[in-house]
């Protein structure tokens, strides 16, 4: 197996490493987004009963309202831990992405070195050739 070859190989392997870890990335990601989502979904929620709550003096009465805002303050309190969480193991999968990413550059800058060096052998023997060509004709 050739230096180049060995290189593909490995060029195959990071770049195959680095797509796992990006696609980790990428659900944290969208995960990330959607507990922000509803955690905004919440909010807009207990806005409009506060506003609203004015308005229905009997969910006051009978403590719907205290109900009410008690389920949504325990319901961000849980999707703002799970955000918390998520976004602690995205920062660990943030610094494996660029790790990963960082690994396939190094490859890549191999592979571009050794087609250099090839590119520059080639060269090298088909001046030695023209070389020895002009200086020895065949006859």
């Amino acid at each position: 197996m050739t230096p180049l070859e060995e290189l593909r190989a490995l060029h195959q392997v990071t770049q195959a490493r680095y797509d796992q870890k990006q696609q980790k990335f990428r659900k944290l990601v969208a995960e990330e987004t959607r507990l922000r989502q509803e955690l905004a979904r919440l909010g807009d929620m207990l806005h409009q009963s506060r506003r609203e709550g004015d308005n229905l003096p009997e969910m006051r009465a009978i403590g719907a309202d205290i109900l009410w805002q008690g389920w949504i303050g325990r319901s961000r309190a849980r999707l703002n831990l799970r955000l918390a969480q998520v976004l602690a193991v995205k920062e660990h999968h943030l610094s494996e992405v660029r790790q990963a990413f960082g690994k396939v550059m190094v490859v890549e800058e191999l592979m571009s070195q050794e087609l250099a060096r090839q590119k520059a052998a080639t060269a090298r023997t088909a001046l030695d050739r023209a070389i020895a060509q002009t200086l020895f004709p065949s006859s």
